[in-house]
């Protein structure tokens, strides 16, 4: 029997691509996303997707599709992906950024762990991957909103892993820093050691397989973030400011 994997933010970008390749694996997958036109596209191309048009943040609609489900339907692997990014202007805060930001990064990540946490294959060893992002290693410009939202989730997945420790469930972070995709083509600075999109769905695939807790990609990027980060606090601030000139 195929195993059966749910992904969140499966309509473009690293979600698609992971679905995609979970898909020609031979796995079962719930592509899960609001765009239906992009969900039934992802279909025709694999018989074994099931598009899923939800909103993430619909706390409604996704406990009103998560009990309509088949009895004994469970999943294997969960891949929380779906997100979002807005850069903010510090001279006039846009609180409306924030909202629709944090919204979809955690509210979006705390809602699919409510109603889909019960579903995981129990006894089966099955994975819960939340997706953040590098981004909160190190303070960047105009990403006050973005990285909060990564380190909110980064550390709900830590605290999460905490609480399920006594259960089989694995909860593995996956923290990646700039893959090639439409969000980030929206970028208008320099993205280091970009990643290409196919190869950050392949490591995510890897990593859930070999049960790992924690996903970092690219290693140069990480590596240079982390070392950034274990700097003085003082200059660690004045870096980051001549960095946004």
């Amino acid at each position: 029997m195929a195993k059966t994997c749910l992904i969140t933010g499966a309509s473009s970008g690293l979600g698609k691509a992971t679905a995609s390749l979970y898909a020609s694996k031979g796995w079962q997958v719930y592509a899960v996303a609001r765009s239906a036109d992009k969900l039934a596209e992802l279909a025709a191309k694999h018989d074994n997707v099931k598009p899923v048009s939800l909103d993430v943040t619909d706390s409604v609609a996704l406990a009103s599709w998560a009990t309509a489900l088949p009895d004994g339907q469970t999943f294997d692997v969960v891949i929380l992906n779906a997100g979002t990014c807005e850069y903010v202007d510090v001279a006039d805060l846009d609180l409306a950024a924030f909202e629709r930001t944090f919204a979809v990064n955690v509210q979006g990540v705390v809602c699919c762990t409510r109603y889909l946490l019960p579903l995981l294959n129990k006894g089966q060893r099955p994975t819960l991957a939340i997706v953040s992002s590098m981004s909160h290693f190190f303070p960047f410009t105009r990403a006050e909103a973005y990285g909060a939202s990564k380190a909110a989730v980064a550390y709900f997945a830590d605290s999460l892993r905490v609480d399920l420790a006594d259960t089989d469930i694995n909860v593995c972070l996956i923290e990646p820093g700039f893959i090639d995709t439409p969000l980030t083509r929206q970028n208008d600075f320099d993205m280091p050691f970009l990643m290409d999109v196919t190869v950050a769905a392949n490591r995510i695939l890897d990593g859930i397989s070999a049960g790992k807790s924690r996903l970092r990609f690219p290693r140069r990027l990480s590596f240079i973030l982390k070392t950034l980060s274990l700097l003085p606090y003082g200059l660690r601030n004045k870096l980051a400011s001549k960095m946004r000139q």
